[in-house]
This record gives structure tokens, C-alpha cells and sequence, in this order.
């Protein structure tokens, strides 16, 4: 069945494209779709983009590495260059091609197949469009760092990790099925992943009545934190460089070497 979507949607983009009548921009997103899909063959990615599409949304975003690695000595990045790379490889980035050469943030790509697997049906398809709308805004973060301190892969990796579990977490319930209803754990979770935002260095004492004041079943929000933990290492690592940059692009920290 998923294939017969897959192939009317593959005959829309061909119209599509083939169309004059439609401005270019729109005709090239829907090359570059059709073009993603063979790489990536998820009918509910597929879904999504076109519905993006059709509804004003951007789907090509520009790479943000603009200058060359060893290029524009005096950016934040380049004089804090040695730093950066120790505190992801304490973190565990390891920066793959895009990551070196600023590809636009692609969030789908880099998710975990338990993850996709665990999300079905319609909840699958509401994960991609989720997923694409904050492709849109990551790529605009991105930028925003890129233009402030020069690009560095470490915002990529960090920016994407980010991103990613937030889409998850917006669309997947962690927490068990009781009889209080989807509704109450939707809100449980959202109270659970704000305050492991806001305060990333909770106690276990107020962990701990945070989960008594949801009335969670504790290994469930434990499990969710966990996951939230494990999957924002590469963010942490970006986090813990920004106040750098930022001290070193106002003259307020030298040079630094390892």
C-alpha cells in the first residue's frame, strides 16, 4: 500500500516539475524531493515533504560553511579551533562529511531506526512533518551561529541532536498507557522535558518529587531523561562552547591551545 502512495506522489512531482506554470522555486523543491526519496525510500518522509511543500514550506536550505577550514584566522572558531575539538571528542562527536563541509541540517537522516520504527501509522507521519518543520528552524539557528562566530561542525552535530529529541519528544509518549488518558501524559512528558531543559542539573531529591507531583511511574520518566540524557551529548559539547566563543569574539579570553 505504501508503495502505491509512494509512486502517485512520485507522478504529482513529475507534473509538477514538468509544469512552467509553476514558479521555479517550487519546481526544483519538487526535484530535489523526488530526488531525496531514492535515497532515503520512506513513503511518510515522502508524505511530509510534499505536504511541506504545498503548503509554502522551504525544503532547501543553503550549506553554511562559507569560508575554507584554515580561512578567517581571526573567527571565534578558528582562534579557539583546539578547544572546541577536545571538548567534542570529551562529548563524542565524531563529524562525519556534512558535518566538515556545513550541509543544511537534515534531521531524518541521522534518526534512530528504534525510534522510527516505534512511531507508526499516522503518529509516524505527524514525526516527519515535525521533524521537517524544524529542519527550517535548526538551519536558521545554524546560520545565526555561523554568522557570529564562523562556522564549526561541533553547531551542526549539536544543533541536529537538539532538534531531533525534541521532535520526538513532541510526538512520542514515553510514559505508559493508564486510565488518566493521552492527554495527561502528553502534559506529564511536556512538564518532564522542561524542567530537564531549564535544569539540566536536577538533583535526584527534586527529580524525584518532580515525578510525585506528575504521578509518573518512575522507571518511565527515568527511561525518557535517560534517552533525552544520552541523545543531547553532542549539544551539551556546543553549550559548553558558546560562552567561550562568546568571551573570546569581546576580547575577554586569549588565544587557546592544546
Amino acid at each position: 500500500m505504501a508503495n502505491i502512495y509512494a509512486a502517485a506522489i512520485l507522478r504529482l512531482l513529475d507534473t509538477t516539475t514538468a509544469d512552467v506554470n509553476h514558479p521555479l522555486e517550487l519546481r526544483e523543491q519538487a526535484t530535489y524531493i523526488k530526488a531525496s526519496y531514492t535515497t532515503h525510500r520512506d513513503t511518510y518522509r515522502l508524505m511530509a515533504q510534499v505536504s511541506a511543500l504545498f503548503n509554502s514550506g522551504n525544503l532547501l536550505h543553503p550549506s553554511h560553511r562559507t569560508q575554507a577550514p584554515d580561512g578567517n584566522a581571526h573567527l571565534p572558531v578558528q582562534r579557539l579551533g583546539p578547544v572546541l575539538h577536545a571538548i567534542g571528542t570529551v562529548h563524542g562527536v565524531s563529524p562525519d562529511v556534512p558535518d566538515f563541509e556545513g550541509h543544511p541540517i537534515e534531521l531524518f537522516s541521522k534518526l534512530d531506526p528504534a525510534i522510527r520504527n516505534a512511531a507508526v501509522g499516522l503518529t509516524r507521519y505527524h514525526l516527519d512533518r515535525h521533524l521537517i518543520a524544524l529542519e527550517r528552524v535548526a538551519n536558521e539557528h545554524l546560520a545565526r551561529l555561523t554568522r557570529q562566530y564562523g562556522y564549526h561542525y561541533i553547531f551542526r552535530a549539536g544543533l541536529t541532536q537538539y532538534y531531533q529529541t525534541k521532535a520526538v519528544a513532541d510526538c512520542l509518549i514515553f510514559l505508559r498507557r493508564d486510565h488518566r488518558g493521552v492527554a495527561y501524559r502528553v502534559n506529564a512528558q511536556r512538564l518532564c522535558y522542561e524542567a530537564l531543559e531549564q535544569f539540566p542539573t536536577l538533583t535526584a531529591r527534586e527529580k524525584n518529587w518532580l515525578i510525585a507531583f506528575v504521578r509518573a511511574a518512575p522507571e518511565d520518566v527515568h527511561r525518557f531523561w535517560n534517552w533525552l540524557t544520552v541523545n543531547r551529548a553532542h549539544y551539551r559539547a556546543m553549550k559548553i562552547c558558546l560562552p567561550m566563543l562568546e568571551a573570546i569574539q569581546f576580547g575577554h579570553l586569549g588565544a587557546c591551545t592544546l
